[in-house]
């Protein structure tokens, strides 16, 4: 199995990655849907969608502000593996909802840093 990959804008974030779920996400064209009298499924595919979803470990207060930085764009390039192909495949992405963790305090450094930080990013 392939480490993950997760580069955001050049910042390489993999190391940060506890969980990289990645999914295909397909477009249909308006005309799709069930035939109501005999329940046939008619179908037009525009287009297919990488969407992945991100977990990550504990974030230095520094990290953290990049990655928000770099995710905040309406639109920002970023690369992982796809899974079609196994190799590394750039791709320009959007994020709509990013929740930031929990903040916490390092006793022994007296510095701030952020718990569970997740969000999604869905291809444009």
């Amino acid at each position: 199995m392939a480490k993950p990959v997760l580069i955001i804008n050049g910042h390489d974030y993999a190391a940060y990655v506890l969980e990289l779920n990645i999914s295909r996400n397909d477009l249909d064209a308006d005309g799709s849907g069930r035939d109501v009298q005999t329940g046939l499924m008619h179908r037009t595919r525009i287009a297919t969608k990488l969407k992945a979803e991100v977990k990550l470990r504990r974030l230095g207060e520094d990290i953290h502000r990049q990655l928000l930085a770099d995710i905040s764009p309406v639109f920002y390039t970023a690369t992982v593996i796809d899974p079609n192909t196994g190799a590394a495949a750039s791709r320009t992405f959007y994020t709509s909802t990013v929740p930031f963790g929990a903040q916490r305090y390092d006793r022994e450094t007296g510095r701030p840093y952020y718990d569970g930080m997740a969000f999604s990013m869905t291809e444009r």
